[in-house]
C-alpha cells in the first residue's frame, strides 16, 4: 500500500511490525509500547515535534512528522524510543538540565543504534564519547561547553521525564514544560511504570531464538540479563533447607488454633552454622564487619540457629561463638603468611565431626588454597568485591557468590 494512503497511526503500526520482523529485539519491546498521537495543541505545549516516550511506555508521536518520514527512518525512530525506555533515561536525569541531558542520552542511544540502523546525519552523535553512558556524556558536554556546539534542535526527540523510586527528577520534559500528574501528561489511569527488566529479557530471548540479536546487547544489559545473586538471600535459602523440622499435634499451632483450626506445630531442631573467615590481611575491617553483622542478624532471626566463627589464614587462629555478646567488629585482618582453607575443614572434622556439619560459609578474597578432597556438606564461598573467584570455582559441592562492587548495582548506559 502506498505510503500516502496510510494514516499516521497505521504507519506507526507498520513500522513496529517491520521492526518485529527485521530487528526482533527492538520490535518485541516496541510492541509493548502504547502509541499516542498528539494534537497540534499538545505538540506545541509539550514540544513534541517528532516522537517522545514516557516512563509508562507511552509512545507519543507527532502525526505531521510521521507522515513525512520514510519507512527506514520510522523504524530507527521507534527503536530510538525503545532504547530510552530500556536504559531508563527518563528517570535518571536527577537534577541535570533537561536540554543537555536530552542531547547526552540521544548521543548514547544513536551510537548503539548505529551498529544496526543507518542513522540520519542530523541525529546527534559525539564520536569522541562513543560507548560512554549518558552521565559521562552529560559531564563531557558541560566541561566542553565553550568548544562543543549543541544541536539547536535539542536532539531528535522529546523526553517526558519522571521519577524512579527514590529519584530526584524535576519532572520536566525536554523543552522544560511541566508534565502534569503522574510525571507525564499522557498517563492513563491504571498504567504502571514500564517493566524494563522483563521487557529486555523477553526481547533478548525472542531475538536470540531467531539468531538476530543486535551486537553489544549482552554487554549493554548485563545487569538485567545476568543479575548478581545476593549472598544474603542465598544463605537464607540454605539455612531454611538445612534446618531439620517435624510436625507435632501435641501442641497445636497458636496461629491456627486462635482461628478455630487445629493445625500441627512445627518443631525445628537446633543446627549449627559454621563460618570460615579468611584473615590473610587483604580484607578491610569494614568488609569483615558487614559480613559478620549479617550473620549475627540471621542468628537472631532463626532462634534454632547457632553459629561458630573460625578465623584462619595459613592456620586456625581463633574460634568464637556468635551470641548476644558477639561484636562483628572483633574480627580483623592479621596478614600472617599465606592463605589456606584446609585447616578450617580439618578443625571441623576434629571438633565437630563432618557428619554433623550441614553447611560451611567461607568469607574470603579468593586468594586462597581450596581443599584437595571433596566433602559431603556444601560450602558457600562469599568473595569480597575486589576478590577473585577462579580458584574457589574449582571446588566440588560449592556455590560461589561475589559481592558486587557497586552494592545495589546501577545502570551503566
Amino acid at each position: 500500500m502506498p505510503k500516502e494512503n496510510l494514516t499516521p497511526r497505521e504507519r506507526i503500526a507498520k513500522a513496529r511490525i517491520n521492526l518485529l520482523t527485521d530487528y526482533p529485539f527492538y520490535g518485541n519491546i516496541a510492541m509493548k509500547l502504547v502509541p499516542r498521537e498528539v494534537s497540534d495543541q499538545e505538540a506545541e505545549a509539550f514540544g513534541i515535534h517528532t516522537m517522545a516516550v514516557d516512563m509508562y511506555g507511552n509512545l507519543i508521536y507527532n502525526p505531521h512528522w510521521v507522515t513525512a518520514q520514510t519507512d527506514t527512518i520510522m523504524k530507527a525512530g521507534i527503536a530510538h524510543e525503545v532504547m530510552h525506555v530500556c536504559l531508563k533515561h527518563l528517570v535518571r536525569i536527577g537534577t541535570r538540565k533537561p536540554m543537555t541531558w536530552n542531547i547526552a542520552v540521544d548521543a548514547t542511544v544513536n551510537e548503539v543504534l548505529s551498529h544496526t540502523f543507518k542513522i540520519p546525519n542530523e541525529w546527534v552523535r559525539i564520536q569522541q564519547m562513543a560507548g560512554k553512558c549518558g552521565e559521562e556524556i552529560y559531564d563531557w558536554i558541560i566541561k566542553n561547553a565553550k568548544t562543543y556546539q549543541m544541536p539547536s534542535s535539542g536532539g531528535f526527540d522529546s523526553h517526558i521525564f519522571g521519577e524512579d523510586e527514590g529519584g530526584t527528577s524535576d519532572g520536566k520534559s525536554g523543552n522544560g514544560q511541566c508534565n502534569g500528574s503522574k510525571n507525564s501528561p499522557f498517563f492513563k489511569e491504571g498504567q504502571q511504570p514500564f517493566d524494563t527488566a522483563r521487557a529486555v529479557r523477553e526481547a533478548y530471548n525472542f531475538a536470540k531464538s531467531q539468531g538476530k540479536l543486535p551486537a553489544g546487547i549482552d554487554r549493554l544489559f548485563a545487569d538485567i540479563l545476568n543479575p548478581q545473586l545476593d549472598w544474603k538471600d542465598v544463605l537464607r535459602k540454605y539455612i531454611v533447607q538445612v534446618i531439620p523440622h517435624d510436625f507435632s499435634y501435641t501442641r497445636p499451632s497458636k496461629k491456627s488454633y486462635s482461628c478455630g483450626y487445629y493445625m500441627p506445630m512445627i518443631k525445628r531442631e537446633h543446627i549449627e552454622l559454621c563460618i570460615g573467615v579468611d584473615s590473610s590481611g587483604s580484607i578491610s575491617e569494614e568488609e569483615y564487619a558487614e559480613f559478620l553483622t549479617e550473620i549475627l542478624a540471621m542468628c537472631r532471626q532463626f532462634e534454632c540457629l547457632k553459629a561458630t566463627v573460625i578465623v584462619c589464614d595459613a592456620a586456625v587462629h581463633e574460634v568464637m561463638e556468635i551470641d548476644e555478646n558477639f561484636d562483628p567488629y572483633s574480627v580483623k585482618g592479621r596478614g600472617y603468611g599465606g592463605t589456606n582453607s584446609q585447616p578450617v575443614y580439618d578443625w571441623l572434622e576434629e571438633n565437630k565431626g563432618l557428619e554433623q556439619v550441614k553447611l560451611l560459609v567461607y568469607f574470603t578474597d579468593g586468594f586462597i588454597n581450596i581443599p584437595n578432597k571433596e566433602y559431603m556438606f556444601p560450602t558457600l564461598w562469599i568473595v569480597t568485591k575486589n576478590g577473585r573467584t577462579d580458584e574457589v570455582d574449582k571446588m566440588e559441592n560449592a556455590t560461589v557468590i561475589q559481592i558486587p562492587k557497586n552494592g545495589t548495582g546501577k545502570d551503566n548506559d
